[in-house]
């Protein structure tokens, strides 16, 4: 069985707790996409005016976080550009346009340059965000990353749907 369908078994199991589904996603997608160092999992509130983060993954120390929370107005290209293209694939986060907002409060802490995003859907509506980060160096992300992504978002939000 490949890995997706493992994480689709998984996610729709009915004993399974939330917090195994999530750390399933974020373990899935670690192995399924190359250079992805830290991977998390956010969700919207109800105006888009900030994102929480329901799970971390992070590689380099093997542990899961939660809970920091990211507000537009802080982070306004950003939201704008999630929002509006749905996929941000940018190798050099911090030089790119929407993602350079985060520099000083989040890459430069946990070092990280490049990012690949893409957003979780519920009822065909923006819910969240499945978060790439690749740590110490920069990835070129491959059109079969971003692809690979908007799989694993699609089963992510399914999830989100059965759940909420």
């Amino acid at each position: 069985m490949d890995q997706y369908t493992k994480l689709m078994t998984k996610l729709t199991h009915p004993k399974m707790s939330i917090e195994d589904k999530l750390k399933e996603i974020c373990l899935t997608t670690v192995k399924l996409i190359k250079g992805a160092d830290r991977v998390s999992l956010w969700r919207f509130c109800s105006d888009k005016a900030s994102i929480e983060s329901l799970i971390c993954f992070d590689t380099s120390t093997h542990s899961f976080s939660f809970g920091q929370v990211l507000k537009k107005e802080d982070y306004l290209a950003y939201f704008q550009g999630i929002l509006k293209e749905e996929v941000i694939n940018a190798p050099t986060a911090r030089t790119h346009e929407l993602t350079q907002c985060f520099n000083e409060s989040y890459f430069i802490p946990h070092d990280i340059y490049s990012l690949l995003d893409y957003i979780l859907h519920q009822d065909f509506e923006p819910y969240g965000v499945l978060c790439c980060e690749s740590i110490g160096s920069i990835t070129q992300w491959s059109e079969a990353d971003v692809e690979t992504l908007k799989k694993l978002a699609r089963a992510s939000s399914m999830y989100f749907k059965i759940d909420d």
